[in-house]
């Protein structure tokens, strides 16, 4: 089994509905903020025609936590290709004026997953940034997320932001983890 598979970070029932979506939409252009080792991003893929544009945005050498992403995701983009779809990964900080001129000049996107920095000063730069070159849908990964204020770690600050961000746009949500407090999809329908 390929890294891309084994390594999805996602409730597989979550990752499968929003799928459904992305394959019932027609979505043939999408942009992946945040792939890690691109399991996400290869199963988005699956649900698009062959021949779909497929961009992915991640951090050099992974995060802290996640060292060893960056080959996996190497090898996701070039076995998406060798299956005949038009992928490619742009390396470096979303946040960045050249990271997001790039991701620009292959936009527009039929549909954008943002899945980067949870933090709520990251992912408000990431809908500030990407959100616009998305044409018709985008999806929020971790907007279920919870834990008691007392916890120890690096906050994710998704949920706040989707809760206020849903109420002006139709969308969907996609909350199947078994302990209640992890992970979640949001789908929000731009027009």
């Amino acid at each position: 089994m390929k890294p891309y598979e084994s390594n999805i970070l996602q409730v597989p029932e979550e990752i499968g509905a929003y799928c459904w979506v992305l394959r019932r939409e027609g979505i043939a252009s999408y942009l992946e903020i945040g792939s890690k080792y691109g399991g996400s991003l290869w199963r988005a893929a699956m649900a698009l025609p062959v021949g779909s544009r497929i961009v992915s945005i991640d951090l050099p050498n992974g995060t802290k936590a996640w060292r060893d992403s960056e080959a996996a995701l190497k090898q996701c983009i070039a076995d998406l290709c060798a299956r005949g779809y038009d992928a490619r990964v742009i390396w470096g900080d979303s946040r960045s004026k050249e990271v997001i001129h790039r991701a620009a000049s292959w936009g527009p996107y039929d549909a954008i997953m943002i899945d980067a920095d949870h933090r709520l000063a990251g992912v408000t730069a990431d809908w500030a940034n990407y959100g616009q070159m998305a044409t018709r849908l985008v999806a929020f990964h971790d907007i279920a997320w919870y834990r008691q204020p007392e916890w120890q770690g690096v906050r994710i600050d998704v949920p706040q932001f989707w809760d206020k961000l849903k109420a002006s746009y139709r969308h969907e949500e996609f909350k199947f983890c078994p302990t209640g407090k992890n992970n979640g999809i949001g789908v929000l329908w731009k027009n």
